[in-house]
């Protein structure tokens, strides 16, 4: 049971993810040009479990049940007895949506590779409970939670799930990224903020339209294609339409080029194929140390100047990766719009 309104009901259309820094799965594209990266397996069913998800209480009426992801695939019921006050979350995306929503988390799970928090959100005391693939079942149980948010893709052990469940009531979506805004309500059904995520929803949406007018109306009418590009340690990639940064670009009206205008996250190159980076524009970030990725191979390497943006003096800019592509939630996603506005006011 989907928990969007008729003003929110296109966020499902626009919303089509992973945040990149977990395991995928990869498919050829048959036309070698690298594989199109398409995460767990389901990727593609994801949107269609989204839809199954949420809850008929009443705004902020406790005790609610809320339809989730019990297993891998199977949508149940989670009980809240009372509206939460100890909250753990064990991704990016749900610390995103909870800080949004006004509630400090007590505990938090990260990527192995990462800390406790990007540095654009403040988590004050909360417990860092280490890498989400590594949970201490009995460090969560001492926090005495009376919530744990999460996603599937993430907690994808059927047995966990059910561990957490004992220790409190656990409400997980399918996946990060791809769903961020339907997360971003499953989340706030949890807490009894439905009402809040809604119109901080419309805000972004709303705000979203206006950059992508300003970016217009600065690039001479013209709408600009933008390439999205990342470097992380063992692969390098151009990201395609459901992921966060695909999502946020739809909502913003910025057009894709051909090779990553996909319906799948991404489409992961080698070196020598940076010159698929086609777009008007070209931003890139990398994730984590660069000296471990092939940064520098790219970038300072003999094809860079190939690239169509870097030969025809375009805007190629390097990005923030924690927000354009770790950010995963609503206060993310206005800090990536801050950053395209930024460059509207450039291209002045």
């Amino acid at each position: 049971m989907s928990r969007l309104t008729t003003a929110t009901t296109a966020l499902v259309a626009g919303a089509l993810l992973l945040s990149g820094c977990g395991t995928t799965e990869t498919s050829g594209t048959g036309d070698n040009r690298s594989n199109v990266a398409t995460g767990q397996d389901g990727f593609q069913d994801v949107r269609e479990l989204s839809e199954r998800l949420g809850t008929d209480a009443a705004p902020g009426e406790f005790p609610r049940v809320v339809d989730n992801l019990v297993a891998n695939g199977e949508v149940g019921p989670t009980e809240i007895p009372a509206k939460p006050e100890r909250v753990i979350v064990l991704d990016t995306g749900e610390l995103d949506n909870v800080l949004s929503l006004g509630i400090e988390p007590v505990g938090i799970a990260h990527p192995a590779d990462a800390g406790i928090a990007p540095d654009y959100l403040e988590v004050g005391d909360a417990v860092d409970l280490g890498a989400y693939d590594a949970l201490d079942l009995e460090q969560i149980k001492n926090l005495e939670p009376d919530l744990i948010l999460g996603t599937t893709l993430r907690i994808d052990d059927d047995g966990l799930k059910e561990s957490l469940q004992e220790i409190a009531p656990t409400v997980l979506a399918p996946r990060p990224g791809v769903l961020w805004k339907e997360n971003f309500l499953l989340n706030a059904d949890a807490l009894g903020e439905e009402e809040q995520a809604r119109e901080l929803l419309d805000a972004y949406e709303e705000r979203a339209a206006e950059v992508g007018d300003a970016i217009v109306e600065a690039n001479g009418g013209e709408v600009p294609t933008v390439s999205m590009l990342r470097f992380m340690a063992g692969r390098t990639r151009l990201y395609g339409n459901d992921s966060f940064i695909g999502v946020l670009l739809q909502d913003v009206g910025l057009k894709r080029p051909e090779a990553e205008d996909i319906d799948d996250l991404a489409l992961e190159i080698s070196p020598e194929e940076i010159t698929l980076a086609e777009g008007d524009w070209v931003l890139w970030g990398t994730y984590g140390e660069a000296d471990a990725t092939e940064q520098a191979a790219v970038v300072d390497g003999p094809l860079w100047d190939r690239v169509p943006a870097v030969a025809d003096d375009g805007l190629v800019r390097e990005i923030p990766d924690e927000t354009w592509y770790l950010g995963l939630g609503v206060t993310g996603a206005e800090h990536v719009l801050d950053d395209l506005t930024e460059i509207a006011d450039s291209l002045r």
